[in-house]
């Protein structure tokens, strides 16, 4: 049975604006049938498991500005080669290291990606890997010019005043997969068929 291991934040990462043991928790239960899940939210508990792991998610922001546990959270997810699912504000993380970005294919910008107050969000399918996906209408945060690698394939937009914004993509880079969901900032948000879906699909790329 594949081992999934969720590194959630609320202990060691947290900010005041994300319910992160009531999303990691949905998560968890969107990928029970991918394995045994195991969701830590400490650095410790996270080291010393991360190296059975078959799948890596993270769903954990430390706020607006670099993080004091950046350089241990680098140093060990340098280590771990495996296939890579990030959500949502995880984006945000190690805004100092360029190694995160180039292992996710892209990231939040400090003072340049921006989201509107979370609302409806009309999201639309640009990759022939989702072609079978319709527009779908959700209730989330709309993620706004994340920096994304030429590299990675796009699978999802929303529009904002005539551009196309990414908000999740494929990303392979020296034979390590990850994958980036931009959804998911509450309960409601995943209460949408289109979240855990995402989540799901993009697991199923990773573990292929």
């Amino acid at each position: 049975m594949r081992r999934v291991l969720v590194f959630s934040g609320g202990a060691d990462y947290a900010d005041p604006w994300h319910p992160f043991a009531e999303t990691s928790a949905i998560v968890a239960e969107a990928l029970r049938e991918e394995g045994d899940v195991t969701v830590v939210d400490t650095l410790d508990d996270l080291a010393a498991r991360i190296d059975a792991a078959d799948l890596l998610v993270i769903n954990a922001g430390g706020g607006t500005a670099p993080h004091p546990l950046d350089e241990r959270l680098a140093e060990i997810l340098a280590v771990y080669r495996g296939p890579l699912l990030v959500l949502h504000v995880a984006a945000t993380l190690l805004p100092e290291h360029a190694a995160w970005e180039a292992r996710l294919g892209g990231r939040w910008v400090r003072d340049v990606t921006f989201h509107p107050e979370r609302g409806p969000l009309h999201v639309r399918p640009v990759s022939a890997s989702v072609a079978d996906l319709a527009d779908l209408d959700t209730v989330d945060e709309a993620y706004t010019a994340l920096r994304v690698s030429p590299e990675a394939d796009v699978l999802l937009v929303h529009d904002d005043d005539g551009v196309a914004h990414p908000l999740a993509w494929t990303n392979e880079s020296d034979g390590c997969r990850a994958a980036y969901s931009a959804l998911g900032h509450d309960a409601e948000a995943y209460g949408s068929p289109l979240a855990p879906e995402l989540i799901r699909r993009l697991t199923r790329w990773l573990l292929a």
